[in-house]
């Protein structure tokens, strides 16, 4: 254990003066990471950690839980209205690409056998979850179209990786089987997940619901119970994971686990990055080359791949071309098949440390690809010769609810203004969203038709999920005196910061509060006790001048 977490403490340390240096000079920190991996380790520095696999196991943690929060993301209701925009090319990307990834390696490159071109095909068809996912998160568009169904091609790439493995024993003598008993433990896996948490899980998160803790740890439970099952059942703890998050992911509570779970998510995925860099070895040509060759035939075959299946389906040139841009990387799932195709011998070592410069490259280019992509878009659609046709669907990119109100929870006189405006008017409350803990009064609004968030109102995380970076008007009408472990000035200043152009109301306590709510960016201010004192004074002498 004392090694452990000497480990993890060296490896921490290490990381962050990294990641503040790749900060400063402006660059990706999954750079950062990489390089962690490389000073830390045993292949190229000094072997400063005693056992590089403690590393590796804590990082897993970081693949469930990042799979885990695509499940919470993935409503089954938005796949279903996205339709084939999502299933088409989810569906055939992979074995389009895969198929001409064999003949690129088998039949244009004569050094090349059969095994392992089946090999270098599979490892260029499937792209990183773990680095798409935490680059689109950084960069806010997770709610863009090209981001969703980005995510839904992912999450099918991970049921054909499942499959791969499935198969991956008898890969010199397949066998049809093999394949159908990975798709049965799957669909049993999924069903038996929706059912329970349909009938008794969501029960359990209605008893709890106010305990906020509670509900985080009861779904970090469910994902810890989905994973195990998929791990004993021989599937995996990531497709457990992504079947526990999809379960619930039609929950009210699903947005406040993910912004609670992020956190955790962040630590063990940059954990997972650096046990990336432990494994690159001393660089040789012949690793070069074949890194090149992966990394040019994968850049060449997303494009190939992706972006006639998505036209095909439905969606925009640009939907098409970011999306394409987006899964250019090799997979983590790539590594786990590639260790276990060197255990049977169906590949070389030179193939595999490849493997691990290409999957890095890529990593390190994505970075840079998916924060540049739009400039890039815009470059390509600047070609005189290029005539893309302008969609009007892909004027704002964004696939969420607006609203141009937002109260930050609903106290008494927040309900009491939207009982007013129930009945003044009506379709006014369809602007609104109310964030609040309470689910019976969500549950009473959203009777009224106004919109409704279960979450914590200090919590970044949350705030960024509500998008109030599009709101007009942002109400905090809670005191002080109620709020948990924050206050309204530290509300009003994360507020400022996601949405310097909204007007804040906010309440304060007394004259001075309100000085330095004011100071902290709210552009009007609520005083309860000064109205009702004002009101009372002004009463009592009114009533007292009329007794004399």
């Amino acid at each position: 254990m004392q090694g452990l977490l000497s480990d993890i403490g060296i490896t921490v340390i290490i990381s962050a003066i990294i990641g503040i240096i790749t900060t400063r000079l402006k660059q990706p920190i999954i750079l950062g990471y990489l390089i962690t991996g490389v000073i830390i380790g045993p292949q190229i520095g000094p072997a400063l950690i005693s056992d590089p696999h403690n590393i590796e196991v804590i990082s897993e943690i970081g693949l469930v839980l990042l799979l885990f929060i695509i499940g919470l993301e993935m409503n089954p209701q938005q796949l279903i209205s996205a339709g084939k925009k999502i299933i088409i090319p989810g569906l055939l990307q992979f074995p389009v690409s895969a198929l001409i990834g064999y003949t690129f390696f088998y039949f244009l490159r004569e050094s090349t056998n059969e095994i392992t071109a089946i090999y270098m095909a599979i490892f260029c068809s499937l792209s990183s979850t773990a680095i798409v996912v935490k680059l689109l998160y950084d960069k806010l568009d997770m709610d863009t179209r090209y981001g969703k169904i980005s995510v839904g091609i992912l999450i099918f790439q991970d049921i054909w990786a499942i499959l791969v493995l499935a198969l991956q024993p008898d890969f010199q003598n397949l066998h049809f089987s093999s394949a159908l008993i990975a798709i049965i433990k799957s669909i049993s896996l999924l069903v038996s997940g929706f059912l329970f948490s349909r009938y008794i899980l969501q029960n359990i998160f209605f008893w709890i619901h106010k305990n906020p803790e509670m509900v985080v740890a009861v779904s970090i439970g469910w994902c810890g119970l989905l994973a195990a099952t998929g791990h004993i059942i021989g599937l995996s703890m990531e497709m457990g994971a992504l079947i526990a998050g999809i379960s619930i992911s039609t929950f009210p509570y699903s947005i406040h686990v993910t912004a609670r779970v992020n956190i955790l998510r962040d630590f063990f995925m940059s954990l997972f990055f650096v046990s990336l860099g432990l494994k690159i070895p001393i660089p040789e040509a012949t690793y070069l080359v074949d890194a090149l060759w992966l990394l040019g035939f994968l850049f060449t075959s997303r494009f190939i791949s992706v972006l006639p299946l998505m036209l095909f389906s439905g969606s925009s040139f640009r939907t098409s071309f970011l999306s394409s841009l987006t899964l250019m990387q090799i997979s983590e799932f790539s590594l786990v098949i590639g260790t276990i195709g060197l255990s049977y011998s169906h590949i070389e070592k030179n193939i595999f440390a490849s493997v691990l410069f290409a999957m890095s490259f890529s990593a390190i280019l994505s970075s840079y690809v998916i924060k540049y992509n739009t400039y890039i878009y815009r470059f390509i659609e600047s070609i005189p010769c290029i005539k893309i046709p302008k969609e009007k669907e892909e004027q704002n990119g964004k696939d969420y609810p607006a609203y141009s109100i937002i109260i930050l929870g609903c106290h008494r006189g927040a309900r009491e203004m939207l009982d007013i405006i129930s009945f003044l008017n009506p379709a006014f409350l369809k602007k609104i969203l109310v964030i609040d803990y309470n689910m019976e009064s969500l549950r009473e609004l959203q009777v009224m038709n106004v919109g409704t968030l279960f979450g914590d109102i200090s919590s970044l995380d949350t705030l960024k999920h509500a998008h109030i970076e599009n709101a007009e008007f942002i109400l905090s009408t809670i005191p002080d005196m109620l709020l948990k472990n924050t206050d309204n000035e530290k509300i009003i200043k994360m507020c400022k910061d996601l949405a310097p152009k909204a007007q804040i109301i906010a309440t304060a306590e007394s004259s001075k509060h309100s000085i330095k709510l004011k100071a902290a960016g709210a552009g009007k201010i609520i005083l309860p006790y000064s109205m009702m004192g004002d009101f009372l004074a002004n009463y009592l002498l009114v009533e007292s001048k009329h007794a004399n």
